[in-house]
């Protein structure tokens, strides 16, 4: 591409020759309309900026999220411990969102930190949230869940909704927030269904996911969101719903092949599964 092609009908020739000199800075409109003619987005300007790597936040997050699905805990403990008194303030708020992973995976009672506590209050001041909260919003879940505040926790849970709507349009979601809404309902849901014999409102809660749920238009999820999705309608059946809906839907989902997507389905289902029939004796439940 010539220097014409770039800057031509955004800046001046003369204008373009000192910008590339170092002589000249540029508008934010103007810098994203260089972008746009080069065809790159700002993360990729970025990765390119630092010689072909990730800022190193973006490197964490991703170590991060595959110790997760790989339950690799002393990679995640490794993790926590090297990063939490990091200088980089997004580093830190990785590790808290590492440590939290581990304090709540498979135990029902555990402490927040005053990290996540922080965090936490943060992610509640917020009007909307953007796309970092989003791909940190089942840390704020694991976090709601423990503070036992059932209007808190759903309006956490509404305007995870609304942010991801602003994102996605009838015909395209360019971020990809369809996918954390889906791995945040996944969480919720559990949350709600698991919660709603001592929180009351959580049975009403779970029942209107569940009919979201079962009005989104599935064409439009990946992979992972139908995965998802799929999960979710299965445990609200086995909790409240159609018990041999839940059995068919269980027996698909338990015979996927091992994508990384899929890799703890067993585990979710083989949980809940148990817990549902109980809360249904409990009820006195029929389908019991």
């Amino acid at each position: 591409m010539t220097q014409a092609d770039l800057y031509g009908g955004i800046v001046s020739r003369s204008f373009a020759g000192r910008l590339e000199r170092g002589e000249h800075d540029v508008t934010v409109e103007t810098f994203w309309a260089i972008l746009d003619r080069l065809a790159v987005s700002a993360d990729e300007f970025r990765f390119l900026q630092q010689e072909d790597h990730p800022s190193d936040a973006l490197r964490l997050e991703g170590q991060i999220g595959t110790a997760y699905s790989q339950q690799n805990f002393p990679w995640l403990r490794h993790l926590v411990q090297r990063y939490q008194t990091s200088t980089d303030p997004q580093e830190r708020e990785l590790a808290t969102v590492a440590d939290l992973a581990l304090r709540s995976f498979g135990s029902a009672s555990w402490t927040p930190t005053p990290a996540m506590l922080a965090l936490w209050q943060h992610f509640n001041q917020l009007t909307t949230w953007g796309l970092h909260e989003l791909r940190l919003g089942t840390a704020w879940l694991e976090i709601a869940q423990g503070q036992h505040q059932p209007a808190v926790l759903w309006a956490g849970i509404q305007k995870m909704h609304a942010s991801c709507a602003r994102y996605v349009s009838p015909t395209a979601d360019p971020f990809h927030v369809t996918d954390l809404r889906a791995s945040f309902d996944l969480v919720a849901m559990q949350i709600l269904l698991l919660g709603q014999v001592q929180f009351r409102p959580y049975r009403t809660y779970a029942q209107t996911l569940y009919r979201a749920l079962k009005a989104y238009d599935r064409w439009h999820l990946s992979t992972d969101a139908a995965l998802s999705r799929e999960i979710c309608l299965c445990l609200w059946d086995w909790y409240d719903g159609d018990v041999a809906a839940a059995d068919r839907r269980a027996a698909t989902l338990e015979n996927l092949p091992p994508l990384s997507a899929s890799l703890n389905t067993h585990a979710i289902l083989t949980s809940h599964r148990r817990h549902a029939l109980r809360q249904r004796q409990k009820r006195g439940d029929s389908h019991a």
